[in-house]
């Protein structure tokens, strides 16, 4: 007993002896650095840009005297705000960064995420150095402000910005501009580099098709964007899919200049959405390298990483026919799926039957524990046509991502893939969607 009671002694004595060097050595370490921030040397920090130092305010040496339009600047804020992360570990992902050229006379705003920036620039007059700023708190500001111009101001005493617009201002801790992340355009010496010019609207008009249908499985990453091929059998087209498995949608252009054919390219969804609300109906320039995509249009640029990844052969997928075609009613099959919410219950997905009957063609959605909803949707349906299933939310985004009065469905019998296309649509235009067991 009275050696383990000495052993027992002995290891506290060690333990206590053991942090009492270790405090030794952190106070060591940190009078070190003390020493060495009053030399005013430079402290090294690999994480300098994803860690607390990510939110060091601006030096105050750092000075800017900027005069921008009210309104330019409030919009260029409230476009970029619907593409910040709504949750973000890394402050810098949330600010937006205000840089001026004094010799253009233009202030560009950025916003930057890891895979993705998004710039804007509009006029304006004045010098200063860059900083960022978080947006939501910027473009909060705006939303309130009342004058006509807005003046950007920081002293080199200053610790903050000064925002002044009419009775309005706001002072903001800024935050260093060197450390958002930087996106550069893709390589013109790449092999893989292509760029085409889009006329008014046809990108808008090529993802409109395919948007709806990428699949948010992380699992199938390479799903999660659309892609784009330049060229394919060099037949001189710009074609946008995408699929997520259950429905699968293409629209292709014939660009203005000959286009050399390259690999698939897959731009993510994040930029999708971006492209979607902020290109829509302009003129687009889109070159991609083998790694990246940049679009420019109007006062924006958008550059992306792609998706590293392979898309499947999504031509293996689609049915060769001969169909049986017959033409639908879109606004009927859109009315159809919010008159079966009833019978739906929690399931927003249940399958709804499509069949021929007296007249044309009967859609039915069937819940054993709330009852059955149908409609009768015009159509002349051609002999032999069987009985299909098809998942009631997919049926309806088919009806709004084409956009047209009528659809054309054409089938070959119950199990197969369905193809569909927008009656007088253009060639190379179609969905298909796969059936449900029903």
């Amino acid at each position: 007993m009275a050696m383990c009671w000495q052993t027992l002694t002995l290891c506290k004595h060690f333990r206590i002896h053991r942090a009492y060097r270790s405090l030794q050595i952190i106070n060591r370490d940190a009078a070190m650095l003390e020493d060495m921030h009053a030399d005013n040397s430079p402290v090294s920090s690999p994480s300098r840009s994803i860690g607390k130092a990510a939110a060091a305010p601006v030096k105050p040496g750092i000075s800017l005297s900027v005069t921008v339009e009210a309104g330019p600047f409030r919009r260029a804020l409230a476009a970029l705000l619907p593409h910040c992360e709504a949750r973000y570990t890394i402050p810098i992902l949330g600010c937006v960064v205000l840089s001026v050229d004094a010799t253009a006379q233009r202030l560009s705003v950025s916003l930057f995420d890891i895979d993705m920036s998004i710039e804007t620039t509009l006029p304006a007059c004045g010098t200063g150095d860059a900083f960022a700023v978080p947006l939501k708190t910027l473009a909060g500001f705006m939303s309130g402000a009342d004058g006509d111009t807005v003046v950007i101001s920081k002293t080199a005493t200053d610790a903050r910005v000064t925002f002044t617009c009419g009775d309005f201002s706001a002072a903001i801790v800024p935050m260093l501009a060197e450390d958002a992340p930087t996106l550069t355009g893709p390589k013109f010496s790449d092999a893989g580099f292509r760029r085409v010019a889009l006329a008014e609207g046809v990108m808008s008009w090529l993802i409109g098709l395919t948007a709806p249908f990428v699949s948010s499985e992380e699992t199938r990453y390479y799903l999660n964007g659309v892609a784009f091929e330049f060229g394919n059998d060099d037949d001189g087209m710009v074609r946008a899919i995408a699929t997520d498995g259950h429905r699968l949608g293409s629209r292709q252009t014939t660009p203005s200049a000959p286009i050399k054919s390259r690999e698939t390219i897959i731009i993510p969804r994040a930029a999708i959405k971006a492209i979607s609300a902020l290109a829509a109906g302009k003129e687009v320039t889109l070159s991609v390298d083998d790694t990246k995509a940049e679009l420019a249009f109007g006062d924006f640029v958008i550059r992306t990483k792609l998706i590293d990844g392979t898309f499947p052969d999504w031509r293996r997928v689609v049915p060769k026919g001969p169909f049986k075609e017959f033409e639908l009613d879109g606004a009927k099959i859109i009315k159809l799926y919010q008159a079966c919410k009833g019978v739906r219950g929690e399931r927003n997905s249940a399958a709804v039957t499509v069949e021929p009957c007296e007249g044309g063609m009967l859609a039915s959605a069937n819940n054993p524990d709330f009852g059955t909803v149908s409609a009768k949707l015009q159509s002349s349906p051609p002999a032999g046509v069987q009985p299909f299933g098809m998942n009631g939310r997919y049926f309806k985004d088919m009806a709004k991502a084409f956009g047209t009065r009528r659809l054309s469905f054409g089938v070959t019998s119950a199990g197969d893939p369905v193809m569909i296309k927008g009656v007088g649509g253009p060639a190379g235009e179609f969905a298909i969607l796969m059936p449900m067991r029903v």
